[in-house]
């Protein structure tokens, strides 16, 4: 079979490998549609882990074998494998029914594969908002592919106002397609400046930072609201010690909550939820797909998603 590598830093090729074969217990899945997540890029940035496939783990596939009494022969799954076995960039990958959801027949594999990273946020949304206050002004900071899920469930939950920034205005244009009541230009327009003047200076009942970078976090923790609520989304860059303003958000008496491994929710209960979302929306809803390429050109895919100034959204691979 086909499989992409990662061969060096930041470096993709496609190799030929042995089919893999299903343990007990395991299922055979041929990949339909798999994407590309931003923990993908710092993963691929840190070399990859060697093996055929890492690190994707969000794809729709068929089962095709089967040593699972749970799963049969031909059940269309949405993958979300744990980091350490997920090989979804391949034409197949075996995994255990713990890492898929089943989905329906009826929906184009490039918009279930989309369930994966509204997921992802879902999960995170139990942590950010667990409905104690009034739902009245939130902002998104960073629109890429997790930030538009979050403008999407933020609408969903109630908030009147969801203001989101970008560097990009083909993102903006998409958050504003789901849902966004104002978007704000970066760097040229201030996002802190535009939530102060929209709430009057009283600032956002929550503030999510989805772009994975020092300054976005300051500006999610400079525009939270007293006793508001911080979610920390964006992936880290390194390991080396961030500074905080933390006058402001000790001043505050904010609440900050991070969240990580969606995964290992009992159940995968937010991703069955996500593919409800996804499976009931009309077939002309907004997508957050911008761009989809055939395996033999992941490096060319890899390269738009991990360059925020083309202003891609979710890249996918068909297969």
């Amino acid at each position: 079979m086909r499989a992409a590598l990662v061969t060096g830093p930041s470096r993709l090729e496609v190799v030929e490998v042995p089919d893999p074969a299903p343990g007990p217990g395991e299922v055979l899945i041929r990949t339909e549609v798999a994407a590309i997540c931003g923990s993908d890029l710092h993963l691929a940035a840190e070399g990859g882990n060697g093996m055929p496939g890492s690190p994707g783990h969000e794809a729709v596939g068929v089962v095709v074998e089967s040593r699972s009494a749970s799963l049969v022969v031909g059940t269309r799954v949405l993958c979300t494998p744990p980091a350490a076995v997920a090989a979804c960039f391949a034409d197949l990958q075996v995994l255990p029914p713990s890492a898929v959801v089943p989905v329906p027949d009826g929906v184009p594999a490039d918009r279930l594969v989309l369930a994966q990273q509204l997921g992802t946020a879902i999960f995170a949304m139990k942590r950010f908002w667990p409905a104690t206050a009034e739902p009245r002004a939130a902002a998104v900071v960073g629109t890429g592919p997790a930030g538009l899920a979050f403008v999407q469930l933020l609408r969903r939950a109630g908030f009147d106002q969801v203001i989101a920034s970008d560097l990009s205005p083909a993102r903006l244009a998409t958050a504003t397609s789901y849902g966004a009541t104002t978007v704000v230009h970066a760097p040229d327009d201030d996002v802190v400046a535009v939530v102060d003047e929209l709430t009057g200076g009283a600032g956002v009942e929550l503030a999510i930072e989805a772009a994975g970078t020092a300054a976005t976090r300051h500006q999610a923790m400079r525009m939270v609201r007293d006793e508001g609520r911080i979610g920390l989304f964006g992936l880290y860059g390194d390991d080396e010690l961030e500074t905080w303003p933390m006058r402001a958000v000790f001043r505050k008496r904010a609440t900050l909550d991070m969240t990580w491994n969606a995964q290992l929710e009992d159940g995968l209960a937010s991703f069955a939820e996500a593919v409800e979302i996804v499976s009931a929306a009309a077939p002309d809803a907004p997508t957050m797909l911008s761009h989809t390429f055939g395996l033999e050109d992941v490096a060319e895919a890899f390269a738009l998603a991990g360059d925020p100034s083309r202003g891609a959204g979710k890249v996918a691979l068909a297969f």
